[in-house]
């Protein structure tokens, strides 16, 4: 066992998935532990096995294993419960039901503009996988069953620097939205949330978000976040 999973490793991927954790707060995102589970299983471990190292009364990894095979740019937005910023783990696992990286970035959009929960991303799968139409005809049909829709806004930016994107690899999901809510806060976006991923950052809030997005530039957030990000990692190692 410790030549797959690190005792550090290991303990927080108890702490994650075990019972009542959801009160306690997870160490860990559903993606790392997935990313964990997955390294278990290509060491040779069965789902049974996965479990019983988790501490598991059942099994359910595959539902983990479903949110690893997602786009990297939507993975850092998976969190265990649904958010303005975040994509709930059970609307990740039904997200991987679409079948190309296309359809599951429109679908993961509108989770984040217009908050679809679970049972309305399944519908979507359901009405592209039945009718062959475009996902963005399914996603408005589904819309159109709503009494309102609340809009919501995305920014979304990329991590160009390789050395950054392995540091902040380096990190837990929490560690980084951390180091990319003080940049946030920094700059003044009101009423914004957010993720930090390894080479993506995603933005979303609504009216007031959207209005200090047109103050500031979008340029202008992506470059100041970049740099933020970059000095915060690197007073950190300097500080070790």
């Amino acid at each position: 066992m410790s030549a797959v999973l690190n005792p550090l490793e290991l303990g927080r991927l108890r702490l994650s998935v075990g019972y009542g954790t959801h009160k306690k707060g997870r160490p860990l995102s559903p993606v790392e532990v997935g990313l964990l589970f997955r390294r278990l299983r290509d060491s040779g471990f069965s789902l049974e096995q996965c479990a019983k190292t988790a501490r598991l009364d059942g099994t359910g990894i595959g539902r983990f294993l479903r949110v690893v095979e997602l786009p990297q740019n939507i993975q850092h937005l998976v969190d265990w419960g649904s958010t303005n910023g975040t994509i709930g783990f059970s609307c990740a696992v039904e997200l991987a039901r679409f079948r190309s990286a296309e359809d599951q970035n429109a679908v993961a959009d509108s989770i984040l503009e217009n908050g679809l929960d679970s049972k309305e991303v399944r519908q979507v799968a359901q009405l592209r996988i039945r009718s062959q139409r475009p996902v963005e005809k399914c996603i408005s049909e589904v819309l159109r069953m709503r009494p309102t829709v609340e809009r919501r806004y995305i920014f979304i930016g990329s991590i160009v620097d390789g050395d950054v994107e392995k540091k902040l690899g380096e990190l837990t999901q929490r560690e980084r939205d951390s180091v990319l809510m003080t940049g946030i806060d920094l700059l003044d976006l009101r009423a914004a949330s957010g993720r930090l991923g390894r080479r993506f950052f995603t933005l979303t809030g609504g009216e007031r978000f959207n209005s200090s997005m047109k103050t500031i530039g979008k340029d202008d957030i992506e470059a100041r976040l970049r740099v933020h990000v970059e000095e915060t990692l690197r007073d950190v190692a300097h500080r070790s």
